[in-house]
């Protein structure tokens, strides 16, 4: 075994290795060093940068993702299908991480793993720029420790993707599973319930599965305080923080708080 660093480090999938839950913040549009640095300092190991529903400049999204791994935070984007121009891309563009939006199959599945891996596990096209840190000195090294760095992470926001759950999660080089509520429960019936009863009994379910699975899952809802977070870490969800927020919801509830004295 080398003694040497290796050559590509995700942070976030190794606590996840070693059983640690990991936290994270979905990013839509500030993509700024003080939201790297912040979210640095509060102590997250993931910013998830949506690509599904906001429209970002390549060239400002490049550098943010490498300024989130030099802040030694796993930069995660998120998809909107398993196709090489939209998954190879932002990986070489220093992504450590894809989420798929709307993920309903297991073939869906097997497409995200092909584009993520190098071969022989996968497709994926070799470039050395930020995705290896401009480093081209030792590529099989790099091909083998980035096919093991990358996080795969099916996001399940529809009654097909629930149904499918088992076959997806079963998909070789998938490290867990995320949830869209919101397109969940308007999707079975319910715009904007996203803690309606059925919403969260298809959730939970598929909590259930990833844990027998040992994967890493959100549970079905985040959090209010600490002895909720510590029930669902007891029960093996491991994916917390401000997920399925976005800056906009952290910015305005910040701004509410504010201005609550004075109303």
């Amino acid at each position: 075994m080398s003694s040497e660093p290796p050559t590509i480090v995700n942070h976030a999938k190794e606590k996840l290795k070693a059983g640690e839950p990991i936290f994270g913040v979905n990013v839509f549009e500030a993509l700024t060093p003080s939201v790297v640095k912040i979210a640095a300092n509060a102590g997250f190991d993931m910013l998830m940068v949506d690509a599904e529903h906001a429209l970002n400049d390549d060239g400002r999204l490049s550098l943010f993702l490498t300024l989130v791994r030099d802040n030694g935070m796993a930069p995660v984007v998120t998809v909107i299908a398993p196709e090489r121009a939209l998954v190879s891309r932002v990986l070489d563009a220093g992504a450590t991480g894809i989420v798929l939006s709307h993920s309903e199959t297991s073939e869906q599945m097997e497409d995200l793993v092909k584009w993520v891996k190098y071969a022989p596990e996968g497709k994926r096209g070799l470039a050395m720029g930020a995705n290896a840190g401009y480093d081209p000195s030792d590529v099989a090294r790099y091909c083998r420790e980035a096919n093991d760095a990358m996080l795969i992470l099916p996001k399940i926001e529809s009654p097909l993707g629930i149904e499918n759950a088992g076959a997806m999660m079963d998909v070789e080089g998938i490290d867990g599973v995320v949830f869209g509520p919101g397109d969940l429960s308007a999707k079975m019936g319910f715009h904007g319930q996203w803690e309606h009863p059925e919403v969260l009994a298809a959730i939970k379910s598929v909590v259930d599965a990833a844990i027998a699975r040992g994967l890493a899952v959100e549970p079905a809802i985040m959090p209010g305080d600490r002895t909720d977070y510590e029930r669902e870490l007891a029960r093996g969800a491991r994916i917390f923080g401000a997920t399925r927020q976005t800056e906009y919801d952290l910015y305005r509830d910040a701004l509410n708080r504010v201005l609550a004295t004075y109303r």
